[in-house]
């Protein structure tokens, strides 16, 4: 729960405001959100060597505190940078990289370790409240990274208030892992077997059921993105936020999740995965053709909260996926495939977001229909995942316990 609230720190007041950055350092809006997504491909593809790295390194403990550890330094030349002089986009894209390639790579071999500490019948209540605890940190470190900037605090040598958000992140980081490093592990857990990645793809490929998901998946994500990468570029440069109030936006963003993570907790019982990421994904797919509506900062305020409830059920639908409808050792076989996936889709998304930006114009017009444009390749997504899903559930029968409840 400490290293779940130290890392949500690190989200809120770190890497929220990295497109900020990027934009306060003179990187154009398409570039900017460029870099809010593309170094999520290259981490992704990084992360491919954790297969064969937890076989060198015995144990998936070492490999995610070492992965932390790499995620801290990277914040090192972003200080260097903020500090001093503006690095350019490919010195940026390659610190992100190392940043998102680190994160992934902790994440495969974490989501492992956890499914060994964690029974499954406690696994619902386990990860609803370390998300909960995710969420407030990250709103406490982006409302105080956003008051930073808007008043421009310097403290001692931290004359850049980039410099003093990214010091703070490496802080925190270096210290979860930290906490990281006292958790427990039986080393009895390194005989079990450990596949590279052509042997994590035909794992992936066997299992018929999460190999067609993920497919239905993709293209709803690839979808997502290609509006979501220029928001930010949007509030900043077009609808003309100061720091202070692009911080709010970011802040409503997140009580909206964790308003409707608490809302989930009342039936988690009786919702499965399946289910919640089923209707987080429907009430997501219509949400970007409403910006194209108006520019009032009110109304960005309102659509804030909407995009966290929905987006909550979402996250928190693939969070049970992953942990309860995955076999244990299948877990980073699968998950490596799977943020390979993710991340195709993301440069497919991003790619084609930046090129209808480039082509309509980076103005508020040019915004307002790649938000259309986006809400339609949402829905275009969605509806074979929702025939998917909705079959699979269709086919699955229920357990005693839901049948007893149904009755």
């Amino acid at each position: 729960m400490i290293d779940a609230f130290l890392s949500a720190l690190v989200i809120g007041a770190g890497e929220t405001y990295l497109p900020a950055y990027s934009l306060s350092i003179g990187m154009g809006e398409i570039f900017a959100g460029i870099l809010a997504s593309l170094p999520l491909v290259s981490g992704a593809i990084l992360q491919l060597i954790t297969p064969r790295g937890l076989q060198q390194v015995q144990s998936h403990k070492h490999w995610v505190v070492a992965s932390a550890i790499l995620q801290a330094l990277t914040f090192i030349p972003l200080i260097y940078f903020s500090a001093t002089r503006a690095p350019n986009f490919w010195t940026l894209f390659f610190i992100l990289t190392l940043y998102w390639g680190s994160g992934f790579s902790s994440g495969l071999a974490w989501n492992w370790w956890m499914g060994r500490l964690v029974n499954v019948e406690e696994g619902n209540t386990f990860f609803s409240k370390r998300t909960k605890i995710s969420q407030l940190g990250i709103l406490i470190g982006l409302v105080a990274g956003g008051v930073a900037l808007h008043n421009k605090v310097e403290i001692g040598p931290f004359t850049s208030v980039f410099t003093l958000l990214f010091a703070f992140a490496f802080a925190c980081r270096l210290f979860s892992s930290y906490i990281l490093s006292n958790q427990y592990f039986d080393p009895a857990w390194i005989n079990e077997k450990k596949l590279g990645f052509r042997e994590s793809w035909k794992v992936f490929w066997s299992n018929t059921s999460k190999r067609q998901f993920f497919f239905f998946l993709a293209p709803f994500q690839a979808a997502v993105f290609i509006s979501s990468p220029f928001v930010t570029p949007y509030m900043l440069a077009q609808a003309k936020m100061d720091y202070g109030t692009y911080m709010v936006a970011i802040a409503i963003l997140f009580i909206g999740k964790i308003a409707a993570i608490t809302a989930i907790e009342r039936f988690r019982k009786s919702a499965s995965g399946f289910s919640l990421l089923l209707f987080g994904a429907g009430a997501v797919a219509p949400l970007p053709a409403l910006w194209a509506l108006s520019s009032s900062h009110l109304y960005i305020f309102f659509l804030q909260l909407i995009s966290g409830l929905a987006w909550a059920f979402v996250e928190v639908g693939l969070s049970l996926i992953f942990f309860k409808d995955i076999k244990q050792d299948e877990k980073i076989a699968v998950l490596t495939v799977y943020n390979l996936l993710n991340s195709t889709a993301i440069i497919l998304g991003t790619y084609l977001g930046g090129k209808f930006l480039w082509l309509l114009g980076e103005h508020l017009t040019g915004y307002y229909w790649l938000f259309i444009i986006g809400s339609v390749g949402r829905i275009v997504g969605f509806i074979p995942l929702y025939r998917y899903i909705r079959t699979q559930m269709a086919l699955t029968p229920p357990t005693t316990t839901e049948a007893e409840r149904a009755s």
